[in-house]
């Protein structure tokens, strides 16, 4: 049976956070640990799941990022309120990602993510990925608050104003990012999804 078996994170709320990271192979069943995340976003009444997306690059830096770039998709984490699931990409994609495309083509889920129109360009141009219901919670933010920065502001900057959250945790992390282990890595991960879906909980009352 499917279970988020990794590490699990206490978070300033007193709740947890449990982890799973999955390096996929081709004969890797993603399916379970995908259901298990969208049943955590309907028990929490929200039916949204954090998403971020993270890309190897085939050319130099000094190169601008394009539609026709050789970005390709390395890695994919999605996290709710209990839960943080990190999936590591095979390279090429196997056929068992089709539940993962299934899953991001979803209408009955809401995906919630931190600037992420590029991305999904970049997941379409580039994989045929599409994500159905995509929302970007800074611009959510910026128009229910009136305040245009907050459109433009990354995960720590966003929760920082929106929520007023306490985030030495997450400092405490960052200040020794060069030297953090995976472990400590995946805390930051899990983290930053739960302080999304928490600015998508305050914005979504008000």
């Amino acid at each position: 049976m499917a279970s988020f078996d990794g590490p699990k994170f206490k978070m300033t709320d007193g709740s947890y956070v449990q982890t799973k990271t999955i390096d996929v192979g081709s004969s890797t069943d993603i399916s379970p640990y995908l259901s298990l995340i969208r049943e955590d976003s309907i028990l929490n009444g929200n039916r949204a799941v954090i998403f971020d997306v993270y890309w190897d690059v085939g050319f130099p830096e000094t190169e601008t990022k394009t539609k026709t770039s050789g970005w390709s998709l390395s890695s994919v984490k999605l996290s709710t309120r209990n839960l943080c699931l990190f999936l590591r990409l095979p390279k090429p994609f196997h056929d068992n990602l089709k539940d993962l495309y299934r899953f991001f083509a979803s209408k009955f889920v809401t995906f919630v993510g931190v600037q992420i129109e590029e991305d999904l360009d970049l997941l379409r141009e580039n994989h045929g990925l599409v994500i159905r219901n995509a929302i970007n919670v800074g611009k959510l933010a910026a128009e229910a608050r009136g305040t245009l920065v907050l459109e433009f502001l990354g995960t720590r900057e966003l929760a920082h104003r929106v929520l007023w959250s306490d985030l030495g945790q997450l400092d405490s992390i960052e200040a020794k990012w060069e030297k953090a282990g995976p472990e400590e890595q995946l805390e930051a991960a899990a983290i930053e999804g739960w302080l999304i879906v928490n600015v998508w909980d305050q914005l979504s009352d008000e």
